[in-house]
């Protein structure tokens, strides 16, 4: 048990590494973090979810980092995904470009660290400027701008 969760959080630190490891000169961060210091998870999802809501978006789903991939009970306490959705918004990239779906739905991880939780989320604004669509990237840069203004409300 003990393990497999390592080795899922090893697998995952790896593809973050080679994500940021990828960037030559970005002039968007590829991650996107805050920091809810004394926070445990349960409160730090309940605040999210609140965050997503007031920010007029719709909660989809949430679940462990190693959904699926181990007995429900062996399942990762410390590492969950959040998904969420403006689908109006996501209509929208989706007709733009069909190749937004690498960041849509929305989704944040939590970590829980010993200092409380981290919750990091992939910068949409910088896969927009991978995909070089200049009419997607007004509305990635908005996007970026609501994961953060979500994350910090919930990081309070």
């Amino acid at each position: 048990m003990r393990r497999a969760r390592t080795f899922i959080q090893a697998l995952l630190l790896a593809s973050l590494l080679g994500l940021t490891a990828s960037i030559v000169r970005a002039d968007e961060p590829a991650l996107l973090t805050v920091r809810a210091p004394n926070k445990g998870m349960d409160a730090a999802i309940h605040d999210l979810l609140q965050s997503i809501g007031a920010h007029n978006y719709s909660f989809v789903r949430q679940q462990s980092i190693d959904n699926r991939l181990v007995p429900q009970a062996w399942e990762a306490a410390d590492t969950r995904i959040v998904y969420f959705c403006n689908f109006a918004q996501m209509n929208r990239a989706l007709t733009l470009d069909a190749r937004a779906t690498e960041f849509l739905p929305c989704r944040v991880t939590l970590f829980q660290t010993r200092d409380g939780i981290e919750m990091v989320a992939i910068n949409p604004a910088w896969v927009s400027e991978r995909l070089n669509n200049p009419a997607l990237h007004p509305d990635c840069l908005k996007l970026k701008q609501d994961y953060l203004d979500i994350m910090n409300e919930a990081a309070l």
